[in-house]
C-alpha cells in the first residue's frame, strides 16, 4: 500500500450539496490520504438550485493559516485548488505552492461549463487562473474551461476525437502541465476524457459511459478521485479511467434513485471501493 500523503486543499466549502471541499475531503481520505482544508469561502449551499446562498469569504483566514503552517514546516505532498471567489484568492494558491515547492500541484480551473463562463468569472479571475495552471503539475479543465484558457470562444462541443486530442495537446503546450480534458462530448455521441501527460506522447482519448442527466459537483468528484489515485501511485492512464468509472457509477446510482439533481450524486456508498483494485462498481449497476 502506498504511503499516506498530506494534501493541502484550497477551495470553497458548500455546507449543503455535494461539491468542492465536501467532496474532496471524503474522496481523498478514502484513497488513504490526509487532507488539510483551506476554505476560500463558506457557502450555506452550492449555487445550483438552492437559491442565493449565505456567503462568507475566508481569504483573511486562509492567509493566516498559511502563515501558521509556514512556522510549523508542514510537509505537504500535494496542493490542490478548485473554486476561487475572485482573482485575489489566486495569491493564496501561489503562497501554498511556495510553502510546498516539491508538492504535486493540481489545479482544477473552475471557470465555466456548458459553453459559458460562470457568472462570477471576470477577465481578471480568468487570467489569474491561467497563471496558476502555468505553475501546476496537472490541470483538469472541461471543454468550456479549455477554450477560456486558450483564448478561444467558449464552447461545450461536441468535438471530433481529433479535435479533442488537439485541444488537450494545445493546453499541454501552453501550460507545460499534464492535462486531463474532462467531459468531452464526442461528435459520435460518446463521452471521453483526454489525457495529455506532461512527459509527452500523443494525447490519449479515454472513453467512458455516463448515465443520462446532469449533477453539480461531478467535476470536483473526478478531480479529487484523480488526485487521490495519482498520489496512491496509480499510473496516469489508470487513474483517469478509474476516476471516470467512479463518477459514472455515482451518476448511475443517482439516476436510479431518482435523486433531485441539486443534491449531487450519492458518492458516499462507493468510497470504500475507490482505491481498491477489485472495485465491484466496475460492472454496470
Amino acid at each position: 500500500m502506498a504511503a499516506q500523503k498530506r494534501v493541502l486543499c484550497i477551495q470553497d466549502l458548500s455546507c449543503l450539496g455535494r461539491c468542492s471541499l465536501a467532496v474532496a475531503l471524503p474522496v481523498l481520505s478514502a484513497c488513504g490520504h490526509t487532507v488539510t482544508p483551506l476554505p476560500t469561502v463558506l457557502l450555506s449551499t452550492h449555487t445550483g438550485g438552492f437559491g442565493t446562498p449565505a456567503r462568507v469569504e475566508q481569504g483573511a483566514f486562509c492567509t493566516q493559516a498559511l502563515a501558521h503552517y509556514r512556522t510549523l514546516d508542514m510537509p505537504f505532498d500535494s496542493v490542490y485548488s478548485g473554486y476561487l471567489a475572485d482573482e485575489s484568492q489566486a495569491e493564496l494558491v501561489r503562497q501554498a505552492f511556495a510553502l510546498a515547492p516539491g508538492a504535486l500541484k493540481l489545479v482544477d480551473p473552475v471557470l465555466g461549463d456548458g459553453g459559458k463562463p460562470y457568472r462570477f468569472v471576470t477577465p481578471a479571475l480568468a487570467q489569474a487562473m491561467a497563471g496558476l495552471c502555468a505553475e501546476a503539475d496537472w490541470i483538469t479543465p472541461n471543454v468550456t474551461e479549455s477554450a477560456l484558457l486558450l483564448g478561444l470562444a467558449p464552447d461545450a462541443g461536441p468535438l471530433s476525437a481529433e479535435q479533442a486530442r488537439a485541444r488537450a495537446g494545445a493546453l499541454r503546450s501552453a501550460y507545460g502541465a499534464g492535462v486531463v480534458l474532462t467531459g468531452v462530448q464526442l461528435d459520435t455521441g460518446g463521452r471521453a476524457n483526454v489525457l495529455a501527460p506532461c512527459e509527452g506522447g500523443a494525447p490519449r482519448l479515454l472513453a467512458y459511459a455516463l448515465a443520462p442527466g446532469s449533477w453539480p459537483g461531478t467535476g470536483d468528484l473526478f478531480a479529487s478521485a484523480l488526485l487521490g489515485l495519482l498520489l496512491s501511485r496509480r499510473g496516469a492512464t489508470d487513474a483517469v479511467a478509474r476516476a471516470a468509472r467512479f463518477v459514472a457509477a455515482c451518476a448511475a446510482a443517482a439516476g436510479q434513485d431518482g435523486l433531485p439533481a441539486r443534491y449531487g450524486v450519492p458518492f458516499e456508498r462507493f468510497l470504500a471501493y475507490l482505491a481498491n483494485g477489485d472495485d465491484p462498481f466496475w460492472q454496470p449497476l
